[in-house]
């Protein structure tokens, strides 16, 4: 998931591949020209631009508490009462000072996607606390940093059973969506056998029979207490059919397989963790799937690669890898902020003389770097909204044979058209898996692994028809 916008977003909003809200956040990095003081400990103003439903907008300066609510994360939707959110920003800073990106990233991170309240509640939230003296705010790099006041530590331990109710709703893991489907089926299988046990009595007369029911559910109900207390499987006896293990849920059956065949070294791990340290989103793909396309660019022989969307080069470091001494790397990264920590990247993993990278929004980089292809493999994960998009420069910059691949096309099923489309369903998404897997120049395959990758190989004619 990384961040190549078609409009110039602030650096702390991209990689997150869309705009949160309908309100444009001029207070952190693309604050210009007010005649601010940007140091100490201090009071500012937060400016939104407000888009009308014409396209139009209009500058106003918000100092009010607006509805808080949580975005919609492949899970069910968390929702506060008014007025709460000031509670959960001071308990935020509590844990340390944060800009007000961080504060909605640690939101989020902390409730396993549950909750991430949009800036337009968030900004007007913080100036308002600022008003009352709640935090503080200093202006470092051209961010507000905020922490709390003396008072603020006061307020929010007024409300301490409101903050522990939160974080037992929320701060746990969210189940993946594999394990919520095999929830299902369990749960289903129980109704049966409530029915199957309901019918089975009405229709016996026998005493014996009966016995013999209240012995069977018997020893169900203890094989599942032990199931349910220990996690294991009840050894089988010698007369019982010998049966496979417990098997391992989806996501540690990838940890598992990556832990074999996709052994993350120094100048990998290092990426994450410096990315971490320059604020950077934690959405770079699994090593599971850097390693797949290692082995797609290995199997297509690339020697020429396009990444749309950079993050802090952790997938790059992969694709490069699987280049030979004379292959490239072009990939696009629109913050430059972003591109300097995927240089340095490059260099410590010593591919940068391969890789290189290319500042600035993909759709108008993407033009300019027609004449360098075509590309043996291209890889999309960048700003989902743009993704249809992107797949047509794809077409035009690759050849037959060339494999393109864009990454978080399942989402637990949200990117699939035949799906229930849940709300704020992915709509880029879903329209690029429809044009891939109905486009007769390509053929694809949509792989659940991580938050899902579409594969698609660009036939020739021949093969077309």
């Amino acid at each position: 998931m990384h961040g190549n916008f078609n409009n110039h977003e602030s650096s702390e909003h991209s990689k997150h591949g869309k705009q949160r809200g309908w309100h444009h956040h001029v207070e952190e990095s693309e604050y210009r020209g007010h005649g601010r003081d940007h140091g100490g400990w201090g009071r500012h103003r937060h400016e939104e631009f407000e888009h009308s439903e014409h396209g139009e907008g209009r500058h106003h300066t918000s100092w009010n508490l607006v509805e808080e609510e949580g975005h919609r994360r492949g899970g069910r939707r968390e929702r506060i009462e008014r007025g709460m959110l000031r509670y959960l920003l001071l308990d935020a800073l509590h844990h340390g000072p944060k800009h007000g990106y961080e504060i909605i990233k640690w939101l989020e991170e902390q409730t396993y996607g549950r909750y991430a309240p949009s800036p337009g509640t968030v900004y007007p939230t913080l100036q308002l606390l600022e008003d009352q003296g709640l935090l503080l705010a200093q202006r470092v790099d051209e961010k507000s940093i905020y922490r709390l006041s003396e008072s603020g530590e006061k307020d929010l331990d007024s409300r301490a059973d409101f903050i522990r109710d939160f974080w037992e709703r929320n701060g746990h893991p969210i189940p993946s969506p594999a394990m919520q489907l095999e929830a299902e089926f369990v749960y289903e299988d129980l109704q049966d056998l409530q029915r199957t046990v309901a019918k089975g009595i009405r229709m016996t007369k026998d005493p014996q029979s009966l016995l013999s029911f209240r012995q069977a559910l018997e020893r169900c109900k203890n094989e599942i207490r032990h199931v349910l207390t220990s996690g294991a499987v009840p050894l089988q006896t010698s007369q019982e059919k010998p049966q496979r293990g417990p098997q391992l849920p989806p996501r540690e059956l990838e940890a598992a397989i990556a832990r074999l065949f996709a052994v993350e070294d120094e100048a990998l791990r290092q990426t994450t963790i410096r990315a971490k340290e320059q604020g950077l989103p934690s959405i770079q793909i699994a090593p599971l799937q850097g390693k797949l396309l290692q082995v797609l660019a290995r199997a297509s022989q690339a020697r020429k690669i396009l990444e749309i969307g950079a993050l802090a080069g952790y997938s790059g470091i992969w694709l490069a890898r699987a280049l030979p001494e004379d292959g490239r790397l072009i990939t696009l990264e629109i913050d430059i902020t972003h591109a300097e920590v995927v240089r340095e990247s490059f260099r410590l993993a010593q591919v940068d003389d391969r890789a290189e990278v290319r500042v600035g929004p993909a759709l108008e980089t993407l033009p300019q770097i027609a004449a360098e292809g075509p590309f043996d493999l291209i890889f999309i994960d960048a700003d989902k909204g743009g993704y249809p998009q992107y797949l047509e420069w794809a077409l035009k910059l690759a050849r037959p044979g060339s494999i393109i691949v864009a990454d978080n096309c399942v989402l637990g099923g949200d990117g699939l058209e035949d799906v229930h489309k849940p709300v704020n369903s992915p709509t880029g998404i879903r329209a690029y898996n429809q044009r891939v897997s109905h486009d007769k120049a390509l053929c694809s395959i949509a792989l659940p692994i991580g938050s899902g990758m579409t594969v698609a190989v660009v036939l020739n004619k021949e093969e077309q028809e």
